[in-house]
């Protein structure tokens, strides 16, 4: 399948693209956009409802909102940043739809984070998080709360997908190229999800990211990590935007399948770890942020959506 192409900001405003006025708000377009998409791939038609963990500014669950979601709760740990999530994000203005509160969701139960939501979620509820993802040495990890990810760039993944499973039926999460892909997609997978649709998108490493990369590099050496160094930046990685959606419980048969393994649903394929490092590694070949290679290769080991978000890079990338 042809990847879909993005070449602008779709789910950001304009007064999302200014950065916030504390230094301690994570601030990175890109990422808050990819991790909107994310959401849009499993924000049902019907309307649902969505818990973001690690919510930062705000942003992104403002978007999920406008997207479709009926209710948007965030939880995030920053205390500077639910204050500015709240401050603006979820004014009265937006009926009560986007919500925040302050918690560490790797310390909460799945029924405590419910408990922090002002009113009933509601179902269906998708579960999202665009974590911190950067692998870092456990020295230097502790440097930048808001992007260091552990050795392998996973570190709150699990926390993620166990909430997940426990309370969601669709599930969004988004890593790096260099974050371990082929590892994630197993996690996922043992939890009983499937990836339904992928979102690319092309990002130069940040100052601190390219100022301690030997964990990255380490990674690379091992086969873990794909980094992009044939395009306009070197390096650069991937933000890479996985949508899943439950396996049935009890006979692993994909949502759209049928029991004889034949997809009912065109949108709906198994991707492996391997398959979606062999596809990571079919848009570094690129020389463009278009990310061209996926055009020009077949990509027979995922046919399901497939979409390259290609954007005006922000002048100020905010970590903390």
């Amino acid at each position: 399948m042809k990847p879909a192409r993005v070449t602008a900001y779709r789910h950001l405003t304009p007064r999302d693209l200014d950065p916030p006025s504390s230094p301690q708000v994570f601030f990175e377009p890109a990422d808050t956009e990819i991790g909107a998409w994310v959401a849009q791939d499993l924000i049902d038609a019907g309307g649902c409802a969505v818990l973001d963990l690690g919510s930062g500014s705000g942003a992104a669950a403002a978007a999920m909102a406008r997207a479709g979601a009926d209710r948007v709760h965030g939880i995030d740990s920053g205390e500077h940043t639910v204050d500015w999530a709240r401050e603006h994000y979820a004014s009265s203005d937006n009926g009560g739809r986007v919500t925040f509160s302050r918690g560490d969701f790797t310390a909460l139960s799945s029924a405590e984070l419910l408990a922090t939501a002002p009113a009933p979620l509601g179902r269906p509820l998708v579960v999202t998080s665009n974590p911190p993802y950067v692998p870092l040495s456990p020295e230097v990890d502790a440097l930048r709360r808001s992007v260091g990810g552990g050795t392998d760039g996973l570190k709150l993944i699990p926390a993620v997908i166990a909430h997940g499973r426990a309370l969601g039926d669709g599930l969004g999460i988004t890593i790096g190229s260099y974050s371990s892909p082929r590892k994630a997609v197993g996690m996922l997978a043992a939890a009983g999800f499937a990836v339904h649709a992928v979102t690319l998108c092309p990002l130069p490493f940040g100052d601190f990211t390219r100022d301690h990369p030997d964990q990255v590099l380490l990674l690379e050496e091992r086969d873990e990590a794909v980094i992009w160094r044939s395009g306009p930046w070197s390096p650069a990685y991937f933000i890479v935007g996985l949508a899943c959606r439950r396996t049935t419980a009890e006979d692993g048969i994909l949502p759209g399948h049928t029991a004889a393994g034949r997809r009912a649903d065109p949108y709906t394929s198994r991707l492996t770890g391997d398959g979606l490092m062999e596809l990571l590694r079919t848009a570094a070949r690129s020389r463009t942020t278009r990310l061209e290679a996926l055009d020009e290769s077949a990509v027979p080991h995922w046919t399901g959506p497939l979409r390259v978000v290609d954007l005006p890079q922000s002048a100020v990338r905010r970590h903390w």
